[in-house]
């Protein structure tokens, strides 16, 4: 394994580390369980040449984080027999993966994202850098910062490899010691250039504007805002530009949307984990601004002790289904996995905990299901064969493209009553029939009650979100016996 050496002659270690693509192939053996980090930092190429000579390896994991191409293992189920594909997260390549049977999902969080990795047997790392600089130190890249620095200082990875990239990795902004590594760090170089992949942001719909329109009269000037990639963020990001004061951005990603209100001092901080799709116009600016904008590890933007020591924190997260007590399916269609927990449930839980923080879980009221029906994303009860990935506890303020949920700490009926009020119209009466034979609520709890009046509830701070603190207990005598 190698160890970092500040004092000996970089350039020269350089040349001795140097191998071919081929070569860096011939290194992986029996038992490798291989990090390959996110996005961009993927070496496809790498995986391309591994799925070449495929019958020569078995016995063989990657643990990664959606891929931003294509690399022939995902199309071919017989790679199982070789290979071992784990993600954390889907996206388009990880769903044909699924489809193809040729991937393993994760059931982990992105706050459990490195016990998950030992819990999995990590201990190579093969990912993309920036060229060394003058003093050897490679930048590692702006989708590498939540994770590359950390885990490459762990003792637990034994075997390093380099894919030196000048020109589809673009170098973040921050201290050096935490977002370069030093090339004596790693044991073998590879050379690899790419073109830089573009995922460009999903434009709003209608039901974004609508649902956009419920959050923004919760916000308030000062707040630390935390959005996604997508529509919805589209909206809330246009909502800020029009608002008087200025905001900050503490978010899982950083989108090209959020770049102008920097500019604008509309936004005067804007920290997160890692980017959201940029473009490349984007990442050149974050390789110059002198603007407060960083890119931090994942132990700090995607974790909920970070999150808790935050201020007046929003997060606006998204799920697919919640039933009416507040149980949200928020990662899969069924049982089909098809994106993942990211981010979410350290930011949902966190909110709560931080002094002044509010959460909205977004969804549209209904779908369209194989058959051409439409069917209600608010459910009576998620049905058999269902993930759930959010706890009721946990869920604070629920969206839909007729209104607000207020739900954080209510009783079973006041969550009931209020989440079928946000149910597309068509669906509200048959929700209320089903509920009925449950022992949630009776008749009599409807009393006064009208299911399509539109009022929404009062703008607020949940009055329990309280400041996160670190306890101390004193210690007695006879605790010590």
């Amino acid at each position: 394994m190698a160890k970092r050496n500040l004092n000996c002659d970089w350039r020269q270690y350089y040349k001795e580390h140097l191998i071919t693509l081929e070569e860096a192939a011939k290194k992986v053996e029996p038992g490798d369980v291989i990090f390959l980090g996110q996005a961009t930092m993927v070496p496809l190429e790498w995986l391309d040449e591994l799925y070449a000579h495929k019958e020569d390896y078995h016995d063989v994991g990657f643990w990664y984080n959606v891929m931003n191409g294509p690399t022939n293992m995902i199309f071919d189920h017989s790679t199982k027999d070789h290979f071992k594909l784990m993600s954390v997260y889907q996206l388009p390549m990880e769903r044909m993966g699924i489809d193809e049977r040729s991937i393993y999902p994760l059931a982990g969080t992105y706050d459990q994202y490195e016990y998950c990795m030992w819990e999995n047997g990590v201990n190579t790392s093969a990912l993309r850098y920036c060229p060394p600089d003058e003093n050897g130190w490679c930048n590692c890249g702006c989708y590498g910062v939540c994770t590359n620095n950390t885990i490459s200082r762990d003792p637990r990875v034994v075997k390093k490899f380099a894919f030196i990239d000048a020109t589809g990795v673009y170098p973040a902004p921050g201290p050096e010691e935490e977002i370069a590594v030093h090339i004596t760090d790693f044991d073998y170089i590879v050379e690899l250039n790419t073109e830089m992949i573009e995922i460009p942001s999903p434009l709003p719909t209608p039901v974004d504007e609508k649902i956009g329109g419920y959050i923004i009269p919760y916000l308030r000037e000062g707040d630390k805002i935390q959005i996604g990639y997508g529509g919805l963020g589209e909206i809330i990001v246009q909502a800020l530009d029009k608002f008087e004061g200025s905001f900050e951005i503490f978010s899982e990603v950083l989108c090209d949307n959020m770049i102008p209100l920097v500019e604008s001092g509309k936004v005067t901080a804007l920290h997160a984990s890692s980017p959201g799709g940029c473009s490349e116009a984007t990442f050149k600016w974050l390789a110059t601004t002198d603007k407060d904008v960083r890119l931090y590890p994942r132990t700090l933007c995607i974790d909920p002790l970070g999150i808790m020591e935050q201020e007046n924190l929003v997060a606006i997260n998204s799920t697919f289904m919640i039933d009416l007590l507040g149980q949200c399916c928020s990662e899969a269609q069924g049982l089909k996995p098809y994106t993942g927990m990211g981010g979410s449930m350290a930011y949902i839980y966190g909110s709560q905990r931080c002094k002044g923080g509010r959460s909205f879980i977004c969804l549209r009221s209904t779908y369209t299901d194989s058959s051409g029906e439409r069917r209600s994303n608010v459910v009576p009860w998620l049905p058999e064969g269902v993930i759930v990935s959010m706890l009721k506890n946990y869920v604070m303020f629920v969206v839909s493209e007729y209104g607000v949920a207020d739900i954080y700490m209510k009783t079973y009926v006041d969550r009931i009553k209020a989440l079928i009020k946000i149910a597309h119209p068509d669906f509200r009466e048959w929700l209320k029939e089903k509920i009925l034979t449950t022992p949630l609520i009776e008749e009599y709890d409807f009393k006064g009650y009208d299911m399509f009046d539109e009022t929404q509830p009062e703008p607020r701070q949940p009055a329990t979100a309280v400041p996160f603190r670190q306890y101390t207990f004193p210690i007695r005598d006879d605790m010590l016996d």
